[in-house]
């Protein structure tokens, strides 16, 4: 009798020690679910988490909570604070992304195309005004027109004369 007691009394304990195993992991840092669930739904973590909690948190976030929240911001910043990296030593209460909000990719793409658009604008430019030069080559100022540029003409008098400009010749 006594012996079936003591059988009954350790599996009592060892059922009683898994849950209570659960809650103590629970309360020391929870789980990697719980710490996205925290930071998904209050855009901050309300409870204290382990750091490998909070490492495997990162791991596991989804790609859609990467993108559209702040919560790998959130993990992270609580994550460095205690492991003693972070200069703000905050409890994740709100996001400082420096980052930005479009993704490096799209950033490239965007400054390529700004400069392929200059690209192209400059030389419409150039050849918009090679077009409308080019029919005005022997007009004035051209290189056929001395007397415009300054330079002495055919019916100059100090042309010919090979004196001086301005005595008399």
């Amino acid at each position: 009798m006594t012996r079936r007691l003591l059988i009954v009394f350790a599996l009592v304990c060892a059922l009683a020690a898994g849950p209570a195993a659960g809650i103590a992991a629970a309360a020391a840092g929870g789980s990697a679910a719980a710490a996205i669930a925290d930071c998904s739904a209050n855009d901050r973590l309300t409870q204290h988490y382990s750091s490998a909690t909070l490492t495997a948190a990162l791991a596991q976030l989804p790609a859609d909570l990467r993108e559209y929240s702040d919560c790998y911001d959130v993990i992270e910043k609580q994550l460095f604070a205690q492991l003693g990296k972070s200069s703000s030593a905050g409890s994740g209460g709100g996001s400082s992304s420096s980052g930005s909000v479009l993704p490096t990719w799209l950033l490239i793409v965007i400054v390529l195309l700004a400069l392929a658009a200059l690209t192209f604008g400059a030389l419409a430019i150039r050849n918009r005004r090679a077009q409308q030069g080019g029919g005005q080559e022997g007009g004035p100022g051209g290189p056929d027109d001395q007397g415009a540029a300054g330079g002495p003409g055919p019916d100059d008098p100090g042309a010919s004369g090979g004196s001086e400009p301005g005595s008399p010749g």
